[in-house]
């Protein structure tokens, strides 16, 4: 039986829970209180004439004992109208009251724009915002309560105690604190000469950000592709390939060697925690804040190019996250900065022209971090919070509900059977469906902020594409996508083994133009934003464990970034052939394609007239058929069904029964193929007993899956000799590079011959 949601009553059984009341209300309060007394006065006062000002001030002088040329001491309510008339000068914002475990904090629910939240200031905000609709509402009550507050020594009494109810309604209320620390954020201090003035275009956040493109660039950045410009070499990253759409803006990054915060351009509260947080990765011994890797990575990071890194392993996992998440936080609080420092100029200088001050987007969120698994997007958060409050004094909004839904969901011993870097990726809570906007302050982090008051998204392609929707859709948002100026996608190769049309689906949907205002003020947008120009400026950012067409497609197609990209390119010395311990021949099979467009249909039309009536004989006999493609998987998977073919099947749709009776097939000789997708293999990593034969249908995209297959392959008193094949095209170059290495894999190219036999070990 459902039973009555009750909230808890702080003042015991019986005792009236109180109702928080903001500033108005109090006001306005204490103004119906004063006037009922003079009313009730009005009769005794009236035939003395003096009336009631009079009356009060002689009480007052007689009760605070003050000559006539002294001033009566200011009571509660006089100070609390101060602090109103001192907020109005200084165009700071009254607090909001609000609710940290409110439901309002649902992600994506409908925000302002830039600065319309309570972790910003009211001068020069968007129209519509709470704050400064509460501060506007005070200062017109100041004239209609002044000449009330000097009238009666009632009044201050009412205040007293309506200020001292508010103050016992506020132990869980951090607004205070949350506003004084905005103050402080606003002024900027220490740090201004870097912000806004003569330095600016030093700093490569405000060179990239306050360039002004030409219609006639834009233009051509529309219709020309991607040229390439040359190549960089550095020691850490290798070869970097520079190419550009815009040749009147080329940028040409260098390795920043710098080791202050003024030389670095990154701002001292990152740069004072960032020692503590990186330790582990830097070099022992060394004075660098950097790891050789680091540095080489924030000094292409911090030139706002766009960067494809594929060498992301679960070894270095760490340090290019510290180095992004050092590079992203950088970029907000910049922007912070300066929002909030043109908020106070405009606010002290009404004549100041604002159009001199556009410092924002269409829509608040300026980051957007795209990862596979919950619990990647909490090592984020992590590190996020470690390196933007010091220990100790870390106010984070939600911290036990967010350890609750991302922290370790399997926390069991790990499986020594599965190889390392499974246990690795699969380390914790693997949901692929999530979501969490993140605002910050100067002292404090919001967690689960609506999107549209949120400075970060982090999310999956999954947990995107459900409030994007797709196009028909009777509810779909996307404004927030509009004014990203930062996209981070960690382990993009990953999003291929979950569903790539997701990240495609989330590429077309950015920078379009709202359908919402959302409170924002256009005349604190920039210019090139209004005029759409937003992915011109958005910097992307690609880590991935490997390269792929897929990948690079991205980086052609939706990246258009002015400043231009680099793609880290290095040759595979050593295939993962060499990793092969079992003495086997393996066949290399070319096929000859036209197109790109009729890869797949060649392809299959080779595999079922030349290579599947060969592996039909009886002493072929367990014949695994490893497809990489759940299409062509479903493809062959109805042509043996059409032709009646012994076999059985494992995908990723597959149930642990289904894998169990598979087993028993193998073992008892009961099917003669069996067909295996790469992505049941990568989600799960089983070891088949009885497979003695195996067919690649096309490379596998994870090298590492070709060594690991191979050694699976037994032999046993019916079959002693093993064999495996791959049929590849040239458009599968770059799986055969990292099978054969480079240098093999052009030999085989450029052959003259399709079939190429190799021997493990022969290499």
């Amino acid at each position: 039986m459902m039973g009555r949601k009750r909230s808890f009553n702080r003042r015991g059984p019986g005792g009236k829970k109180k109702r928080k009341k903001n500033l108005v209300e109090i006001n306005k309060l204490a103004k119906n209180r004063i006037q009922r007394e003079q009313e009730k006065r009005k009769p005794d006062t009236a035939s003395s004439g003096g009336g009631i000002l009079e009356t009060v001030k002689d009480k007052l002088q007689l009760e605070f004992d003050s000559s006539s040329e002294s001033e009566p001491e200011l009571s509660a309510y006089d100070k609390l109208l101060d602090n109103l008339k001192g907020d109005k000068r200084t165009g700071s914002p009254a607090q909001e009251d609000t609710d940290e475990s409110s439901e309002e904090d649902e992600e994506g629910a409908a925000g302002g724009g830039d600065i319309d939240d309570d972790d910003d200031l009211d001068g020069g905000s968007a129209a519509g915002s709470e704050a400064g609709s509460d501060v506007d509402l005070n200062d017109d009550l100041d004239d209609d309560l002044n000449t009330d507050l000097n009238a009666s020594k009632l009044g201050s009494k009412v205040a007293e105690e309506n200020l001292n109810e508010v103050e016992d309604n506020s132990d869980d209320d951090d607004d205070d604190d949350d506003d004084k620390d905005d103050m402080e954020y606003g002024m900027m201090g220490e740090e201004d000469s870097e912000t806004i003035g003569h330095k600016e275009n030093t700093d490569p956040y405000y060179s990239h950000f306050h360039t002004e493109l030409t219609q006639q660039e834009v233009d051509g950045m529309k219709t020309k592709g991607l040229q390439k410009l040359g190549e960089l070499r550095w020691p850490q990253l290798g070869c970097l390939v520079r190419s550009s759409n815009c040749e009147s803006q080329v940028c040409k990054p260098t390795v920043l060697k710098g080791t202050t915060h003024q030389e670095l351009h990154i701002r001292k509260r990152l740069f004072d925690q960032w020692p503590a947080l990186n330790g582990e990765t830097v070099v022992t011994g060394s004075s660098d804040i950097f790891s050789p890797l680091q540095r080489e990575l924030f000094s292409t990071m911090h030139s706002y190019m766009d960067l494809m890194y594929p060498g992301m392993t679960h070894e270095n996992a760490v340090e290019v996250r510290n180095a992004y998440c050092l590079h992203i936080l950088n970029h907000v609080v910049k922007n912070r900065m300066a929002v909030h420092k043109h908020n106070n100029l405009l606010a002290s200088d009404t004549t100041t022209d604002a159009d001199d001050m556009r410092d924002q987007g269409l829509t608040r969120p300026k980051v957007l971090i795209v990862v596979p698994f919950r619990h990647t997007l909490l090592q984020i958060v992590n590190t996020i919070i470690d390196l933007l409050l010091p220990k100790g004094s870390q106010h984070v909004s939600h911290r036990k509900r967010f350890n609750d839904e991302f922290g370790d969901k399997y926390s069991g011993a790990v499986n020594p059977n599965k190889p390392e870097d499974w246990q690795k990726t699969f380390a914790g809570n693997i949901d692929d469906h999530f979501k969490i906007g993140i605002a910050l302050s100067k002292k404090s982090l919001k967690l689960y902020a609506p999107f549209y008051q949120a400075d970060i998204i982090i999310s999956s392609p999954l947990g995107l594409r459900t409030i994007i929707g797709s196009k028909g859709d009777r509810k779909q948002d996307f404004d927030f996508l509009s004014s990203i100026e930062i996209l981070v996608m960690e382990q993009t190769d990953v999003f291929m083994m979950q569903n790539w049309e997701h990240v495609l689906h989330l590429l077309d949907y950015m920078h379009l133009q709202p359908k919402e205002s959302h409170g924002v003020d256009f005349s604190r947008v920039r210019m090139w934003a209004l005029s759409g120009w937003n992915q011109f400026y958005r910097q992307t950012l690609l880590f991935s464990r490997l390269s792929s067409p897929e990948i690079k497609a991205v980086m052609n197609k939706y990246c258009r970034n002015f400043s231009g990209q680099l793609c880290v390119s290095n040759p595979t010395i050593d295939g993962s052939i060499c990793q092969v311990a079992t003495q086997l021949q393996q066949v290399f099979q070319r096929i000859k394609v036209d197109s790109f467009l009729s890869d797949s249909d060649e392809r299959f039309t080779y595999f079922t007239t030349k290579v599947l009536p060969q592996y039909k004989d009886s002493l072929l006999q367990g014949t695994m058929i490893f497809v990489p493609s759940y299409f062509d998987y479903v493809r062959i998977r109805n042509y043996f069904r059409k032709e009646d073919v012994n076999f059985c099947q494992i995908s990723e749709y597959s149930q642990h029964s289904d894998i169990s009776r598979v087993r028993q097939y193998l073992i008892k000789a009961q099917r003669h193929f069996l067909l295996y997708t790469e992505r049941f293999h990568f989600f799960h990593r089983i070891k088949l007993r009885a497979v003695h034969h195996i067919i690649f249908y096309q490379p596998p995209m994870y090298p590492h899956f070709y060594s690991e297959l191979c050694n699976m392959l037994q032999n046993s008193s019916e079959v002693t000799d093993i064999t495996c094949q791959v049929l590849f095209t040239k458009y599968d170059v770059q799986r055969i590079s990292r099978l054969v290495g480079t240098k093999k894999c052009s030999e085989i190219i450029k052959s003259p011959k399709d079939v190429h036999v190799l021997i493990s070990g022969g290499l």
